[in-house]
């Protein structure tokens, strides 16, 4: 026994099926695709001119490291220093890279190198990390960290 809960109609035409997907394809083209943009900062590590290859590339919300901070939800660069970190919230970051030298995913101040992305100062030769503002959709590129240092 076969019991229909609904019948279709029969005034379907033929192409109906082709207008819709047509109209849906245009919509979502108009409408910028909002959910399918996907929030990215990428740039390459480097110290001394040489890309640094397996560092953790973190966001954080200070300039600061603390012994311990875990090393566990950041990017890690590859054999060329490259790295880019995906679905990133909108916030103010600063963008540091460790080389996780006993590779225990934490940061140990005394054998870990660190660099910031930022500017260079002249005076003193080290990094400033600067602050980066990011906004929903944005992509942001060339965030590269280009000195590695051991904290004193």
């Amino acid at each position: 026994m076969i019991v229909k809960f609904f019948t279709l109609p029969s005034t379907r035409k033929e192409g109906d099926m082709e207008k819709f997907f047509a109209f849906l394809s245009i919509f979502m083209i108009i409408s910028g695709c909002e959910w399918l943009k996907e929030t990215t900062i990428s740039g390459t590590v480097s110290n001394g001119g040489e890309p640094v290859s397996g560092a953790v590339v973190l966001l954080l919300e200070s300039d600061s490291l603390e012994a311990g901070l875990s090393l566990a939800n950041g990017s890690i660069t590859d054999l060329n220093g490259m790295y880019e970190i995906r679905r990133v919230e909108p916030g103010n970051y600063y963008i540091s890279a460790i080389k996780d030298a006993n590779e225990n995913l934490q940061y140990d101040k005394e054998i870990d190198m660190f660099g910031w992305y930022g500017k260079r100062d002249t005076l003193t030769c080290l990094t400033i990390p600067r602050q980066i503002t990011i906004a929903k959709g944005d992509n942001l590129t060339g965030i590269d960290i280009d000195t590695l240092y051991i904290a004193p």
